[in-house]
């Protein structure tokens, strides 16, 4: 036995000193959470309860649901938040293949601006099982438009901008005649009429709020409001509503409030400077407000979270109470350079392109930008890759 197996043994040792030295894999590391004060982590260190609160609601946001905990309503555009809020990190903004539509009848263009049953958000998933609305709408429907998917970062420090210093910035008359309004977006709730802040047409007021809206429109997922009217408060799958709790939704929210802003490149390059004093000139920050104050300091979001029309006067879209088609809430400016596509429907790839798209409010400096010298220009550009 022992000299048939001897040649076999000596041919395998051969084999194996050929191959030279085994190379062991090391396991696969997760990538490392961001830390405080990152894109992705929280904004402030955290330590006990709320680093845990942090972290559950991550964990919730990075949940893939699945039918059977509720999923789509049944219709829905994800199966979790990190799904759309990803780009550059989980939080961030959406590519441009993740748009959803939204859908009305403006009459050829007409007016007035009408809701169809059902509201304006169409799904982008179906299963199916299920009916899509196009098939019933389709006839009535003379509009849409696609809506882009914001980033979240810094949203808790937005929710710290008091009232007053929103609304010092509104001009809806035009009174000083620089063309500029600024409407500041009242919603009617459950008590006292309350400022819109967040969304493209500033239509939800706080981050509760936006969690809720979200679980119903782009997960189909059924949530209590209190009345509020931003949940989807039941629908007919077999799982029991709410599908998600007060305590879920609270994480989700707290999550959300304690993501760190962005931070500025920091450039010192002569260019930049340059071009933020180009931001100024032009008349940009007008709009696109450097800083606004709050309790915790200095909220450096380059925006005034106002209603602008910054599109033709012949533009058709969604429009809403208060928010008539053509008209957006000024979108933040912190952290541009890391979530294109731009504007709201992410019609402009590039910086320069989404500039060259703004009329209405915001048509004097769009020329005055198409009149720099090409080097001006290029400082300006220069000036928003830093933020």
């Amino acid at each position: 036995m022992l000299l048939r197996t001897a040649p076999v043994l000596a041919t395998l040792l051969v084999a194996l000193q050929a191959a030279g030295p085994r190379t062991v894999q090391a396991p696969e590391r997760r990538p490392a959470r961001p830390t405080a004060g990152t894109l992705g982590g929280p904004r402030t260190i955290l330590a006990g309860d709320e680093a845990e609160r942090f972290a559950r609601g991550r964990a919730l946001f990075e949940r893939d649901f699945h039918r059977s905990q509720g999923l789509g309503a049944p219709e829905m555009n994800a199966d979790s938040c990190r799904a759309c809020h990803q780009d550059p990190v989980v939080g961030g903004a959406g590519a441009l293949e993740l748009n959803v539509s939204r859908l009305g009848r403006d009459h050829g263009g007409a007016g007035p601006f009408e809701d169809l049953p059902g509201g304006q958000v169409l799904a982008r998933l179906r299963p199916p099982w299920a009916v899509a609305r196009e098939e019933y709408v389709a006839a009535e429907a003379d509009v849409f438009e696609q809506r882009q998917t914001p980033a979240l970062f810094g949203g808790g420090l937005i929710e710290l901008v008091p009232e007053a210093a929103i609304l010092a910035n509104a001009d809806p008359l035009d009174a000083d005649g620089d063309g500029i309004r600024g409407v500041a977006r009242w919603l009617h709730l459950d008590g006292p009429a309350e400022l819109g802040r967040f969304g493209w047409k500033a239509q939800v007021p706080s981050l509760q709020d936006f969690v809720r809206d979200a679980l119903g429109n782009e997960l189909g997922l059924t949530s209590a409001d209190g009345g509020r009217g931003f949940a989807l408060l039941a629908d007919a799958d077999a799982h029991p509503d709410p599908e998600l709790d007060d305590g879920e939704v609270e994480e989700l929210a707290f999550f959300l409030a304690q993501l760190a802003p962005p931070a500025r490149a920091g450039s010192l390059a002569p260019e930049v400077l340059a071009g933020e004093l180009l931001f100024q000139r032009l008349s940009c920050a007008r709009c696109h407000v450097p800083e606004l104050p709050s309790q915790a300091g200095p909220v450096r979001l380059f925006s005034d979270l106002l209603l602008h029309q910054v599109w033709p006067a012949d533009f058709r879209g969604m429009g809403e109470p208060d928010a008539p088609p053509g008209v957006y809430r000024t979108p933040p400016l912190w952290g541009v350079r890391a979530t294109a596509p731009y504007l709201h429907d992410g019609r402009a790839s590039s910086l320069r392109a989404a500039i060259l798209l703004h009329d209405g409010e915001a048509l004097a400096s769009r020329r005055a930008f198409e009149r720099l010298p090409e080097p001006d220009k290029q400082a300006l550009l220069a000036f928003l890759e830093d933020l």
